[in-house]
């Protein structure tokens, strides 16, 4: 038969000194109960630490964790030093990986640089070959038209048709002759449009405006734009 420890409690407490004895049982047990809950306490940190908490086989887990440290230990290894190595390896792991995306960054933006910089210089050669009024302002224009393709070509978006730059900026011209120089009136001070009226337009005027609205507007163009 087993005793409750409300029995017990009850008998120690008719015999002599039993009131003492209760207290003193009692004492004991808070101890024992308090030292457990410490010890659940100071195991589930270190489960949590180790992410084991959560796992089915908690204990198996320990098993196989505490067999991998006596094996390193048997081969010399300190499992407390082989923690900060580890650290310290990912730490550097990390810096590499920061220096490099660093790098990569860098790279692809002096190659957009270096993409952007060829696609003016071509655009620019065919306005002046094409006899351009401004090649440096429809330059600007016409970059949105200009993409680099896969293999590093530059080609000259027409609708759906890729031409080559020379090609595109060739047909540019040809269907807005006003802004082509005309060779043949000297002195006349103008190739198209109405009068000036003093407006001063930027790149991004420029680019929201339609053929006919640029033609109308060409006298004030012509004398410069702001970038």
């Amino acid at each position: 038969m087993a005793y409750t420890l409300q029995q017990i409690f009850e008998a120690l407490g008719k015999v002599e000194n039993g009131g003492s004895m209760v207290a003193d049982l009692q004492t004991e047990i808070s101890k024992v109960r308090s030292e457990a809950a410490n010890n659940r306490i100071s195991r589930n940190k270190v489960l949590d630490a180790l992410g084991l908490r959560d796992g089915d086989n908690v204990d198996d887990s320990i098993k196989n964790l505490a067999t991998t440290l006596s094996v390193l230990q048997q081969l010399g290894g300190d499992p407390q030093k082989m923690g900060t190595q580890m650290e310290t390896l990912q730490k550097q792991v990390k810096d590499l990986t920061d220096k490099y995306t660093a790098s990569e960054k860098k790279a692809a933006e002096e190659k957009a640089k270096r993409i952007q910089s060829v696609m003016k210089s071509q655009v620019m050669a065919a306005l002046t070959d094409g006899k351009a009024v401004k090649p440096d302002v429809f330059a600007q224009v016409l970059l949105s038209n200009i993409s680099a393709k896969d293999d590093g070509s530059l080609v000259y978006k027409d609708g759906d048709k890729e031409l080559s730059i020379a090609d595109g900026v060739k047909g540019w011209l040809s269907a807005n002759p006003w802004a082509v120089k005309n060779d043949s009136h000297s002195g006349s001070g103008s190739s198209g449009g109405s009068g000036s009226s003093g407006k001063t337009y930027t790149m991004d005027d420029l680019k929201d405006m339609s053929r006919a609205e640029i033609n109308e507007h060409w006298a004030d163009i012509s004398k410069g734009v702001k970038e």
